[in-house]
């Protein structure tokens, strides 16, 4: 069996020194310590520029020199992204295009000219025509999504491309991404009977969120019967071609929420309110952005406006219990930060008129306040017992 294991590598913009410090002992240094053991090991690899940035910052950057060294000896293959892990179909295309360019940038200066990636990570796979075209715009060839975005069960020994967009699509086994893929790939192997399996997940998992003991990276990444592989050598492998029509979802969707044409639950539900509020007063800031850049704030502006369109604050608001494990995804403390990020970028500009001000301030305070409101609502205990 050859095995296509694609990590995804992320952090917020806002996340703390202490934070990163911990992922990069549990999981960046396990991966880099993975790769410096199997000498036959490949992986594909999305970092993002968030993380890049936070690496470099915290002073981090024999994590990215290990990076760049497995990639030159062939063993990392990257795929590009977007800077601040945006939801990209709740984007505007410029905005899109943006954020890939900056994304792009930081990783050249990181990597250098190793850094030449074909295929592209929407993040959270959160999927659309539109932000697909914006992708096919900025050069790239193919990328990764889950089975749910596919209409028709499909088939690992097919290449496949999306109908009408002329766009390579790889399509990740949904079951065994969700788990701990090197133990449930060993403990399931006389089962698996086709020659391909592709997963792709949170690179955290390997060492921080999972904390291994049993031996299954030994046992996956020696074993001769499993062949890691990276995605383009998995695609020029395939004999058989398709086209495919490909649905706008993400990795987290749910049938039940396509139905009700609910592509992005988490991130866009039309009936949660701080998802709508959230949404009105980015739209706001990336205005006023768009109509100030001669203000002398402008990049100060831009740049906040950059890392406010992280996803971390739309999930946060979600309230969704992913997992039976998984706390409900709500959290008041990190949609404000991401909610403060973009009010960062008003008060960056020195000439906005009064009215400008005073529309942004009062969509900000009125945020605030429903945040906090729900909270004492539904998730305070001392609120709920007055």
């Amino acid at each position: 069996m050859k095995w296509v294991n694609i990590l995804h590598l992320y952090q917020p913009p806002t996340q703390t020194r202490e934070i990163v410090g911990e992922v990069v002992h549990d999981s960046y240094e396990k991966i880099l310590c993975l790769l410096d053991q199997y000498p036959n090991l490949r992986l594909t690899l999305n970092i993002s520029g968030s993380l890049l940035e936070l690496l470099s910052k915290y002073g981090h950057q024999s994590v990215i020199d290990g990076f760049k060294k497995h990639a030159e000896r062939g063993a990392i293959e990257f795929l590009a992204s977007a800077m601040y892990h945006p939801i990209l179909p709740l984007l505007e295309e410029k905005e899109i295009l943006r954020q890939i360019r900056l994304h792009e940038n930081i990783s050249k200066k990181c990597f250098g000219a190793i850094y030449q990636p074909g295929g592209f990570y929407f993040p959270e796979m959160a999927y659309s025509e539109n932000s697909c075209k914006a992708v096919i715009k900025a050069g790239f060839k193919w990328t990764v999504l889950d089975e749910i975005h596919a209409t028709v069960k499909v088939d690992s020994e097919t290449r496949y491309e999306i109908k009408d967009l002329k766009f390579g699509v790889v399509f990740r086994d949904s079951s065994y991404s969700r788990t701990f893929p090197p133990e449930s790939i060993i403990l399931d192997l006389e089962k698996i009977k086709k020659p391909y399996l592709v997963t792709c997940h949170d690179g955290e998992l390997y060492g921080h969120w999972h904390r291994e003991d049993h031996g299954y990276y030994k046992k996956a990444f020696s074993h001769p019967g499993i062949t890691t592989i990276t995605v383009s050598q998995y695609i020029d492998e395939l004999e058989k071609e398709t086209k495919i029509a490909v649905r706008d979802a993400s990795w987290e969707s749910k049938p039940d929420e396509l139905k009700q044409n609910i592509t992005l639950g988490l991130w866009h539900n039309p009936q949660n309110e701080i998802h709508n509020m959230l949404e009105a007063f980015k739209k706001e800031i990336l205005t006023l952005v768009e109509n100030h850049q001669d203000d002398p704030g402008y990049s100060l502006a831009r740049h906040h406006a950059d890392r406010g369109v992280a996803s971390c604050a739309w999930w946060w608001a979600s309230e969704k219990k992913i997992g039976p494990f998984s706390p409900v995804s709500w959290n008041p403390t990190e949609i404000e930060k991401g909610a403060q990020e973009l009010y960062k970028a008003m008060n960056s500009f020195t000439t906005l008129s009064p009215n400008e001000i005073s529309k942004t301030a009062l969509l900000f305070r009125n945020l605030q306040k429903s945040i906090w409101q729900k909270h004492k609502q539904k998730y305070d205990p001392d609120y709920l017992l007055e």
